[in-house]
């Protein structure tokens, strides 16, 4: 997989989102790929590869979207 094919993946994902949001919560969504995410990741990585990823997760600065994104 490429840099290239990654920004692929995100952007398709990234526009499902903003479709799902105009009929769905935003949270609900967000909540959903979540799940998604952390079940793969279970499936693929070792139980502490996994634990490492998700402490990462957790430790790791974040900006919001600017409102008029998601809506």
């Amino acid at each position: 997989m490429t840099d290239g094919d990654l920004q692929t993946i995100y952007t398709k994902v990234f526009e499902d989102a903003i479709k799902l949001s105009m009929n769905y919560n935003p949270q609900q969504i967000a909540a959903t790929y979540m799940a998604i995410g952390c079940r793969i990741y279970k499936t693929v990585l070792k139980d502490d590869d996994f634990i490492q990823m998700m402490k990462t997760i957790h430790n790791t600065p974040i900006e919001p979207y600017p409102s008029t994104t998601i809506h």
